[in-house]
């Protein structure tokens, strides 16, 4: 079985070393069970099985202790193989010792409860199942230990003899009462704790990037705010350079072309100012959501001349509509300029939904999505992963901030290589209730 660290099950290091612990303080409480039967009976008849036993699962103990040491991941079938000779090997001990009348027996309980708390309830039911069983074998096959032989004696058979198997029974099917409790209701209480953890680990992780592009958003509108001093200065020089009638024909064309520049420059501040201040206001404009693609497709197109894009509606009956803020043009025009930073000149938008969803997806013929440029999608900002496919070199500030308007607007965005090459990436959007306009 691979490791995965993302499952919700993966026993870890701690683990490990937890349930050796736990083994060397049961080991222990028999190493001095031995001691006293020695110290009071003088003997070491019967002494040799339980002392071999409990030399054994102390090397492999201390073997597991080393083992700790090393920088291997602790796979769920190695913690699956520990908590087996956990049983195999207190099953020798209690064989060695009384079998089921010996009080330590109840420590079969142990490794169904870790496994429980650790493992998927599969490997779960497998390790109580052994533990019945050894259990069960121990009420039958067991060499005699005279500190816990309550029932020897002269009038074993007549006085002491049913009650004794009447006790051993009850304990049995306590026991076995016990396992099925813990496995089932522990299996299910840890699961519900795992999905808690992950729901507030996604909830910090969500909190952690919004803050982040938070700051970057600051950054930007302050950024906004700075250039618009230089922007009109520059405007200024080019208009009086432009009322200069000795300016050669040469350089007016250019300063008709800067000023062209110029006056973009500042629209793009401006659009930048209105997305804020609705942002903060909370305000969404509703539209269908084909004319909300092909506006926006329209618009990038104008700064991308040289790349060709094509828009299809695909979806059937009227066009739905969704609420979206300034941010959501921005969000598709970055998937735009990813899928034409691979060198494509020829792009695709296909627009389709269903009865509760929108579909964007655009379609590039570049070299296919790398693996880093996926996992961009489950960074924060600031980590070194691509910034989409074809960028090799970007920050992944593009696609984080695409997939947090997507999910901002109750959507998502995912990438996908395409047949016959290529990269789609697709934005799923919710529809406006009842196609409200």
């Amino acid at each position: 079985m691979t490791f995965d660290p993302a499952s919700p099950y993966h026993p870890s290091l701690s683990n490990l070393r937890s349930l050796l612990a736990i083994r060397a303080i049961a080991l222990l409480g028999q190493a001095g069970v031995l001691a006293w039967v020695l110290l009071a009976s003088r003997s070491t008849q019967s002494m040799a099985g339980l002392a071999s036993a409990l030399l054994l699962l102390a090397l492999v103990t201390t073997a597991s202790l080393w083992r700790t040491t090393r920088p291997w991941p602790v796979r769920q079938g190695e913690f699956l193989a520990q908590l087996l000779v956990d049983v195999l090997g207190w099953t020798v001990l209690m064989y060695c010792s009384g079998g089921a009348d010996n009080p330590f027996v109840s420590y079969f309980i142990v490794p169904v409860v870790v496994a429980a708390a650790v493992l998927p309830w599969r490997y779960t039911w497998l390790i109580a199942g052994a533990s019945v069983l050894a259990y069960s074998l121990l009420l039958y096959y067991r060499q005699p230990f005279p500190l816990f032989a309550p029932y020897a004696g002269p009038h074993t058979a007549t006085t002491h003899g049913d009650s004794g198997g009447v006790h051993r029974l009850g304990m049995w099917f306590n026991f076995l009462f016990s396992v099925g409790l813990i496995t089932y209701f522990v299996v299910r209480m840890a699961a519900v704790l795992r999905r808690q953890e992950a729901r507030e680990a996604t909830l910090r992780e969500n909190h952690l990037r919004d803050d982040q592009i938070l700051a970057l958003a600051s950054l930007a509108a302050g950024t906004a705010h700075e250039l618009g001093t230089p922007l009109s200065t520059m405007t200024v020089v080019v208009d009086e350079m432009l009322s200069d009638p000795q300016l050669p024909d040469s350089a007016r064309k250019d300063c008709h072309l800067l000023q062209g520049q110029l006056l973009q420059c500042r629209d793009i501040l401006a659009d930048l100012s209105q997305t804020a201040e609705a942002s903060a206001a909370g305000k969404r404009q509703r539209r269908k959501v084909g004319e909300f693609a092909e506006a926006t497709v329209q618009h990038w197109a104008a700064r991308r001349p040289r790349v060709s894009c094509s828009t299809e509606i695909t979806g059937r009956g009227p066009q739905p509509c969704i609420a979206y803020d300034q941010t959501l043009p921005q969000a598709l025009e970055n998937l735009l300029n990813n899928a034409a930073d691979t060198g494509c000149q020829q792009l695709g938008v296909r627009i389709d939904w269903n009865a509760s969803q929108a579909r964007i997806t655009v379609r590039d013929w570049g070299p296919g999505t790398p693996a880093a440029v996926r996992a961009t999608l489950r960074a924060l900002p600031g980590d070194s992963h691509n910034a989409g496919a074809g960028s090799e070199g970007g920050l992944g500030i593009g696609l984080i901030l695409s997939r947090a308007t997507a999910e901002r607007h109750g959507g998502t965005l995912q990438l996908a290589d395409a047949a016959g090459g290529g990269t789609l990436a697709t934005l799923t959007l919710p529809l406006l209730p009842g196609g409200a306009q």
